[in-house]
């Protein structure tokens, strides 16, 4: 059947059945059903004598068209504007954050500047309370906090005796009898040589924290205001420790060759201070201020010390490992058992303001 007919059949039936508004709705469908069985069977859109189209129906696409020519010109010139647009922006942007980024540095740089100064000040005034605190002549107002070190027992320590600016450093025992102990001398291992000379002994020598001798020089300056006591610890090759402990104690200046000044003994070790040393200006190898007009006890006896005619200590003597076997040049102290001949292993002389 020729679809014209078939069209028309059905808007025809359409017409007599459904309201105008259906009738033109079926009529549309009808038609796009016709298009599709037109371009199903071949037919075109452009009314040949055959078969005859109803208007509307799409014909065979035809071929691709050559493609079209790109303006450039026209292209560039929207890029320019749209980045023109950009910077425009961005910079606006910038601006905007910059100024707000200055007004808080500013507002902030103000604020640190003012922690700064307080932080300042605080610390002048904890350095000077510190300074005040800590001046004193030895160890009897450190504690273990301010340390520069510290083994358990003590440490050593950074002291001000006389210029809150200037400082000594000591090892402090915090522990014997209270604390409050300046170290002048140890001997622990032998690592340490002690048969030296004047000047050695006046400026000190060795580690703190190990074998040394602090220095004449430093102890007179420490112990020449005020009252102060001496502690001597002692330890032999057994494990047994014993003190000797002095309730006056002083060392006099350059000028009087540390002329030692000692008495008041308490202890367990025994006093081989007093009998020979008190009174006795320091003598060394090459100073001989000993008390024996025949002979040179530093020599004599290889150490140096405060000798009189010549010892009952000796205690800078030489080191002997194991004790035994010793002569009175070694490190002595008589009246530990009445004996010359044993070296002692361990020695600590010390000092402290005395406590009233």
């Amino acid at each position: 059947m020729n679809p014209s007919v078939t069209i028309a059949i059905f808007c025809f039936v359409a017409f007599l059945q459904h309201t105008t508004a259906h009738k033109q709705d079926f009529c549309i469908v009808m038609q796009k059903v016709m298009c599709q069985y037109c371009s199903a069977e071949g037919v075109t859109g452009n009314g040949s004598q055959n078969n005859e189209v109803p208007d509307g129906c799409r014909g065979i696409a035809g071929p691709q068209g050559p493609p079209g020519e790109v303006n450039y010109t026209l292209v560039e010139e929207k890029m320019k504007k749209i980045n023109r647009a950009f910077e425009q922006r961005l910079e606006m942007e910038i601006e905007k954050k910059f100024k707000i980024f200055s007004i808080k540095s500013e507002r902030q740089i103000e604020m640190h500047s003012t922690e700064i100064k307080l932080l300042e000040n605080k610390i002048t005034e904890l350095e000077s309370r510190w300074h005040k605190r800590i001046n004193s002549t030895g160890c009897e107002k450190v504690s273990k906090y301010g340390a520069i070190s510290w083994k358990g027992t003590g440490g050593i320590f950074n002291i001000y005796p006389d210029n809150p600016q200037e400082s000594i450093e000591v090892y402090c025992d915090l522990t014997s009898d209270g604390g409050g102990w300046t170290v002048f001398q140890r001997r622990m291992d032998g690592s340490v040589d002690f048969y030296r000379g004047w000047n050695e002994y006046v400026n000190g020598f060795g580690e703190k924290d190990k074998e040394f001798w602090l220095g004449l020089e430093t102890i007179h300056q420490l112990t020449k205001n005020g009252s102060y006591e001496l502690r001597v610890d002692i330890g032999d090759w057994e494990g047994e420790r014993r003190y000797a402990q002095y309730g006056s104690f002083s060392i006099a200046g350059s000028n009087d060759n540390y002329r030692l000044t000692v008495g008041e003994y308490s202890g367990t070790a025994g006093d081989s201070m007093t009998p020979r040393s008190n009174g006795q200006q320091f003598s060394t190898k090459d100073r001989d201020n000993d008390g024996w007009a025949a002979g040179h006890c530093a020599i004599d006896w290889s150490g140096a010390w405060w000798y009189g005619i010549c010892h009952y200590s000796n205690l800078n003597g030489i080191y002997l490992v194991g004790g035994t076997g010793a002569t009175p040049k070694n490190v002595a102290w008589y009246h530990w058992g009445n004996n010359h001949v044993y070296s002692f292993k361990f020695t600590e002389i010390k000092f402290r303001k005395k406590q009233k």
